[in-house]
């Protein structure tokens, strides 16, 4: 059967960025987590200081959960950086264009991968800044650049991609 949609892209880091801190649950429990851990951190430190002066072991606490919050922070870049790396060693060094086909069924093709999908093992449609995503599960998805269907429209796709998934909440 001949495409009704087709999503071309060449994966970046920011892609994988937006991916990582908009899509994948995880990251997002991440990256919000880590916000508000260091909101909460700093309102502990500046209380240590205004009404603890001199008491640099109560810092201490505040402090270190400051850093470990900030590592939590940086986790989606970390996590876009190992994808991004594992994609150049899987293709030899190169980043192939990305291919996402919709027919009767979803295919993808990376360089000389080809995988196939059915619209039914499509949970949540997931929505960033650059990408619409299909996921999968909680952490995989099917990524599509917003700006890169070749064969129709992200308008005309919504509709028809939320007609076809019976398993996404409409």
């Amino acid at each position: 059967m001949e495409a009704l949609f087709e999503n071309r892209y060449t994966a970046n880091q920011r892609m994988l960025r937006s991916f990582a801190r908009g899509a994948s649950f995880s990251q997002r429990f991440f990256f919000r987590f880590s916000i508000a851990g260091m909101g909460i951190c700093l309102l502990a430190i500046a209380y240590c200081l205004l009404f603890l002066p001199g008491d640099w072991d109560s810092i201490l606490s505040p402090a270190v959960s400051l850093l470990l919050c900030a590592m939590l922070f940086f986790f989606p870049n970390l996590t876009a950086r190992i994808l991004y790396r594992n994609t150049l060693r899987l293709h030899g060094g190169a980043i192939p264009e990305t291919v996402v086909r919709f027919s009767d069924e979803i295919t993808m093709e990376e360089g000389t991968l080809s995988i196939r999908f059915e619209y039914r093992q499509v949970t949540k449609i997931r929505e960033t800044k650059l990408l619409y995503v299909l996921m999968l599960g909680k952490d995989s998805g099917i990524i599509l650049d917003k700006k890169g269907f070749s064969i129709g429209d992200l308008d005309s796709f919504r509709s028809f991609i939320l007609k076809q998934c019976p398993s996404v909440k409409k």
